[in-house]
């Protein structure tokens, strides 16, 4: 029977199915068909396979051609199917040797003169093969450089069909040898440009020390760093919020193997450039304030899924600038993720859950105008716009906020460093404010919550429950706490955030226990007017 099959993977969010390609070469009219729940751009790989198929001496069929997609109630999208459907129907046709068609993968877009392009979410791609025990992946071979960042797999790079009737043991006869590759005359061949390692722009330039004075802030976003907390800056227009929030992934500590993988698996799948070899560095993603939902929580572009910012802040910082001037439904969609550290989207025909866990960063002015705060011009805003514009973020939200830090206009600038005077354990006698010091504390204090967290599922203080608070927490830092609950000022979460950077701070001094001098700066934090 004239049936050839092969497989490949396909990919939505970011998980990925393994999908069996069958074409069958049958008697009847010259007619190429395709099923199994392809959408348009999968549908159109007839036109592209075909055309492609004529830089070779291969001779189209002049019968019945079906291709097949298994299983045909996954929806199929993109362009990554285009050659394993011509790979298929060579083997229909018995063209090339079937038995190496057996435990691999074909992967790649196909242009109209046979060259094979780049698919979006190469890693995540290789990373399921491999779980799938695929020994071998034919891919691009522009994108052999990122294919080879997974191990335990063969990659065969291959940049024209033609180049693959070769590897596959096709007959001489089939293989035209004439061929040429064309790419845009702006860039390098594929080959040429992987042959050096393509580096991600450093973030190493932004440093707390570019940032003239704020002590108290930069004091207070170490320990946000520190513990993995939310952070809210309030302060007049150009006193540094952005530079500030901009510098806080220059502190976090860097990623392991697993992290670095995973948020390069994200940017793969969106089809963003990735760092080769991998970047350590926590991402930072920045949102303006007239960003649409779909933008921050992700959405569809027709069958595909596309992440937002949340998802792209995964293991690093989100940073909302101007969080009042936001719709109320696009910051609304904040409250899951911030609790659970994933998103879902739902669809009509599946649920997709996406990675979401990132350390949030808010920046509002003081008031719409922006003056509130400044000694030498006058707020003209009427009291009931004041109390509008700051509800435009919800209580719900800012409950979620672990800090609230207020950056006021800075009145002398003829220091170019700031200090203060506090003594740290790690640091000696004072505590520097500019990124590598602040780096150094902050990763002294993670190393002491690991330590203290060892045998449980998390590994910051941001992520602690409240049962292990209740029963570590000194009695009478708990009994403070419920005061502030018996008064109304906090809510139940309020409080579970009030303990947690409270040990965060504990664990910048290098203390085994919260002081209630811990407790009393965690409570000023959390509410900064009290």
């Amino acid at each position: 029977m004239n049936i050839g099959t092969c497989s490949t993977i396909a990919l939505s969010g970011l998980k990925a199915h393994l999908v069996t390609v069958q074409a069958f070469v049958s008697q009847g009219l010259p007619y190429f068909t395709m099923v199994g729940l392809p959408d348009s751009t999968v549908s159109q790989a007839r036109e592209r396979v075909r055309s492609a198929c004529k830089s070779t001496y291969f001779h189209w069929p002049q019968t019945r051609v079906t291709v097949n997609l298994t299983p045909a109630s996954l929806p199929k999208h993109g362009s990554s199917f285009d050659v394993s459907i011509a790979v298929s129907i060579f083997a229909a046709t018995h063209s090339i040797n079937p038995n190496l068609l057996n435990d691999a993968v074909f992967l790649g877009e196909l242009s109209l003169d046979g060259s094979i392009l780049p698919v979006v979410g190469m890693l995540p791609l290789m990373q399921f093969a491999t779980q799938c025990q695929i020994s071998r992946a034919y891919v691009p071979a522009s994108q052999l450089a990122e294919a080879q960042l997974v191990p335990g797999i063969k990659v065969i790079p291959v940049s024209h069909i033609n180049e693959l009737l070769r590897v596959l043991n096709a007959p001489p006869s089939l293989i035209n040898e004439h061929f040429s590759v064309h790419y845009p005359a702006s860039s390098t061949t594929p080959i040429e440009q992987f042959a050096a390692p393509m580096q991600e722009p450093s973030s190493s330039n932004a440093d707390f020390n570019d940032v003239i004075g704020q002590t108290d802030a930069k004091w207070q976003l170490e320990i946000a760093a520190a513990g993995g907390h939310h952070v809210m800056l309030v302060g007049p227009p150009g006193v540094g919020k952005s530079m500030l929030a901009q510098r806080v992934p220059s502190i976090l500590p860097p990623l392991n193997d697993t992290q670095a993988t995973e948020v390069a698996c994200i940017r793969s799948a969106q089809g963003l450039p990735i760092a080769i070899p991998l970047s350590h560095t926590p991402p930072f993603a920045s949102v303006q304030h007239n960003a649409t939902l779909s933008a921050l929580a992700g959405g569809a572009n027709g069958n595909r899924i596309v992440a937002g910012a949340m998802t792209l802040a995964h293991r690093g910082v989100l940073f909302l600038d101007e969080a009042p001037e936001f719709k109320h439904t696009v910051l609304q969609s904040l409250r899951i993720p911030l609790e659970t550290g994933s998103i879902t989207l739902s669809r009509m025909k599946a649920n997709v859950v996406l990675p979401a866990q990132f350390m949030l960063i808010l920046a509002q002015n003081p008031c719409p105008c922006g003056n509130l705060w400044n000694s030498t011009k006058i707020c003209e805003c009427q009291p009931i716009e004041l109390r509008r514009y700051n509800n435009r973020i919800s209580q719900p939200i800012k409950d979620r906020i672990d800090i609230k830090i207020n950056v006021p206009s800075l009145k002398t600038l003829d220091k170019p460093h700031c200090h203060n005077d506090s003594y740290s354990p790690f640091l000696g006698d004072h505590m520097t404010f500019d990124s590598k010091h602040m780096r150094d504390t902050v990763l002294q204090a993670r190393k002491q919550a690991c330590r203290r967290f060892q045998s449980c599922p998390w590994s910051t203080n941001a992520q602690a429950p409240g049962t292990w608070l209740m029963e570590n927490t000194p009695e009478r830092l708990i009994s403070h706490t419920n005061h502030l609950l018996e008064s109304e000022e906090i809510s139940i979460r309020g409080a579970h955030k009030i303990l947690r950077i409270s040990w965060t701070i504990a664990d910048i001094f290098g203390r085994t226990q919260p002081t209630d001098d811990d407790l009393e700066c965690a409570t000023r934090l959390y509410l900064p007017d009290i």
